[in-house]
């Protein structure tokens, strides 16, 4: 049988076994890159030019393998693992056990979304998983056994470090911490793990990244902000609802009444119609508040179906067209050829759009920009982004833009409560808004959603 050369500066290993995985080798030998060569007799183990040889075999098979490379005196050296039995050898079995419990602790420590390290007692590197590799933005071949301060680099003084405070004392602690070579904030948790009696003992920390921790749970309390306001407002909306159904009606009939000849020639009388319009007009709009405010606070789920969120997008912008239009507002759609279907309340859906298409067009000056955008998203979701060249919004209102009532429009020009029933119904449709706004720099507002259909609850 004819072999490919042997490769300069890698170690050569023939193989005979009837279980064959040439990943499991490097692991089995403690060697990173050998050269292995699978044969299928003992003449061939024995005849082939490697620098190991290794056989798994069985009785007469295993005494065959012995006189097969007793009668060669340039056979490589041999490494025999003789068992008993029919069916496969033992210690394959058994070397194929442990690599496969490797592989799924190696898959589990790579799995962790956190950056995890393991250190030895000098704070060299023993190992790190691939979230570490990918945060530092190097390959995880470039990450094991070098110093961690020489990849993580400086501690900031004022938060310390709480990794060399634990390679110091082994003790176990949760802190705080900033590294000049890792981005953001971190929550570091050190551990000491003990690799056996007599055996110096590693640590284990986790880097947390805390801002990617503190908008979750800053969205979290929103959601729960935005619950109690709403069964608050609720309430208040059908308290105030009454008397204004019954003062729309009393104007109303004052106003018919006032239409008498005889009264509009009483010159004290002569303003009342107008008046009286102006209390029957300003009725309707705390009406159309209160019914802002009953949607905001109902849970109803989302009647869904199979919507084209392509279609909502299209229909969307032909109803804002002649507003934009009177504006001199330049709006363009950019639809996702291969968009997936997703289940939606296509009503619901229809209203967010416009909502975020008007509020930038509140924003955007004559002669600007509104553009729309819909494009997959990772994890089985899509994203529709409205986007414009308006100022922006300030930083300090970022906390508010959700908050009922809060707008910065000029005064009887919106209610504020537009976000605010927004994102009810996206996360009743288990979805999320993000915004990427700064000011002066314009607004980007993407909705989020699942393809499969609501998960959440308003």
């Amino acid at each position: 049988m004819n072999h490919p050369p042997p490769h300069p500066g890698r170690l050569r290993v023939a193989v005979l076994a009837s279980a064959w995985d040439a990943a499991d080798w490097p692991a089995v030998l403690g060697v990173d890159d050998p050269d292995l060569v699978r044969v299928d007799s003992v003449e061939a183990l024995a005849g082939t030019a490697a620098d190991l040889a290794v056989a798994f075999a069985s009785g007469e098979e295993a005494r065959a393998v012995l006189a097969a490379f007793a009668s060669r005196p340039g056979a490589p050296p041999l490494t025999l693992l003789t068992g008993g039995g029919e069916g496969r050898h033992p210690q394959a079995r058994l070397m194929e056990t442990l690599v496969r419990g490797k592989r799924e602790w190696e898959g589990t420590f790579d799995a962790i979304e956190d950056p995890l390290v393991i250190l030895g007692p000098d704070g060299v590197v023993v190992r790190a998983n691939l979230s570490l590799a990918r945060s530092l933005g190097r390959p995880i071949s470039e990450v094991v056994r070098r110093p961690y301060l020489e990849l993580l680099g400086e501690a900031d003084r004022a938060l310390g470090d709480p990794i060399a405070d634990s390679l110091a004392d082994g003790e176990p602690r949760t802190r705080e911490a900033r590294f000049a070579g890792l981005p953001q904030r971190r929550l570091v948790t050190t551990g000491v793990l003990q690799a056996g009696p007599g055996k110096p003992r590693q640590l284990v920390a986790i880097l947390k990244d805390l801002t990617a921790l503190e908008e979750r749970q800053a969205r979290t309390m929103q959601a729960s902000h935005l619950a109690a306001i709403g069964r608050l407002a609720g309430g208040v909306a059908h308290e105030i609802n009454t008397p204004l159904t019954a003062i729309a009606l009393r104007s109303e009939r004052l106003l018919k009444t006032a239409q008498d000849p005889d009264l509009r020639d009483r010159p004290a009388l002569r303003d009342v119609p107008r008046h009286l319009k102006a209390i029957n007009e300003d009725v309707f709009r705390c009406k159309a508040i209160i019914a802002a405010l009953l949607d905001f606070s109902r849970s109803r789920p989302p009647q869904t179906r199979e919507t084209d969120l392509n279609a909502l997008a299209e229909a969307a912008v032909a109803l804002v067209g002649y507003p934009m239009k009177l504006k001199q507002v330049d709006v363009t759609l950019r639809a996702s050829a291969d968009l997936p279907r997703i289940k939606a309340d296509d009503g619901q859906l229809r209203q967010v759009i416009v909502g975020l298409l008007m509020n930038s067009l509140d924003a955007v000056e004559p002669h600007g920009h509104v553009a729309v955008e819909t494009e997959r998203a990772p994890g089985g979701r899509v994203r529709l982004t409205v986007s414009d060249d308006g100022p922006g919004i300030p930083a300090e209102d970022m906390d508010k833009i959700f908050t009922p009532f809060f707008t910065r429009n000029r005064a009887g020009a919106g209610t504020g409560l537009g976000l605010a029933v927004c994102h009810g119904i996206v996360t009743a449709h288990g979805g999320e808004i993000e915004v990427d706004t700064a000011a002066g720099r314009g607004t980007r507002v993407s909705l989020v959603l699942p393809i499969s259909g609501a998960r959440g609850e308003r």
